[in-house]
């Protein structure tokens, strides 16, 4: 019995994103536009507060490694 091989993603930063571009990266893995999840992060922003998205954003550029 086979079993079909899925084909493995990697998450990167783009290099030709904005801020560091992690959100730009997250795009390219998810297959989302990059707009929808910059609305999302902004959401969260006032949602989640600004130093908790800081510390996230930037531990996340920081642990991505770069395409």
């Amino acid at each position: 019995m086979e079993y079909p091989r899925r084909e493995t993603r990697k998450l990167y930063r783009e290099r030709n994103g904005y801020l560091l571009g992690v959100i730009e990266g997250l795009a390219t893995w998810t297959g989302l536009p990059a707009l929808a999840l910059r609305i999302i992060a902004v959401i969260l922003l006032f949602k989640v507060g600004f130093a908790t998205m800081a510390i996230a954003y930037l531990g996340s550029a920081l642990l991505m490694p770069a395409r």
